[in-house]
């Protein structure tokens, strides 16, 4: 095994553990364990947990980036049906075997608090997502499929905040319902053309 192929082991472990049991309830012992990775090889990656979380944090946003930039930013699509598209495959992603959490979301609850470090990563993180969002809301209202009276980087902050509810929900029930009403509400009703 590679020293790269170590990392990345590592932090594949990393994301399962903080996503099923939060920051407080993940230990490295059983990363290292479903990892098979000796004590030593953790710290020679990862000076400590909050580097370790800190570096799985920055490998989920950049996969959700380029996960949600090739829906979003799919030109063959109307924008509104690039965020159905978008928030559908959040449903799947977050509600296939079970409903798992969003890292930031769980992370802004559990870490940010006592870490200056994770609330500035996660303040860039959903800065980042409000802006891809507000970007497609923009071009909706370019081509008048969204109310020109809404502003979109408003409308991108609250779909943000409204689908980690949802999402927040949904893992409490175990039930993807929560996901779906937020999608139907948000996107049949208050965002669609002619609202």
């Amino acid at each position: 095994m590679t020293r790269t192929d170590t990392r990345e082991i590592l932090i594949e472990q990393g994301l399962k553990a903080l996503l099923d049991d939060g920051y407080d309830g993940t230990g490295i012992g059983p990363i290292l364990k479903s990892a098979g990775v000796p004590k030593g090889s953790f710290y020679h990656f990862f000076e400590s947990k909050e580097a370790f979380a800190s570096a799985v944090l920055e490998t989920y946003a950049e996969r959700y980036r380029n996960a949600r930039n090739d829906i979003l930013f799919d030109r063959s699509r109307s924008p509104i049906d690039r965020l159905r598209r978008y928030f559908d495959y959040l449903e799947r992603l977050f509600g296939d075997d079970g409903v798992h959490g969003c890292l930031f979301g769980s992370l802004a609850q559990s870490a940010a608090p006592r870490s200056d470090g994770f609330r500035r990563k996660l303040k860039q993180a959903f800065a980042q997502w409000q802006e891809d969002l507000a970007q497609v809301l923009q071009e909706a209202q370019d081509r008048d499929e969204l109310s020109a009276t809404l502003d979109p980087d408003q409308v991108a902050a609250f779909l943000i905040d409204a689908y980690e509810g949802a999402l927040v929900r949904a893992k409490a029930e175990e039930d993807v319902a929560p996901l779906r009403r937020f999608t139907s509400i948000m996107l049949d009703r208050l965002l669609s053309p002619g609202r």
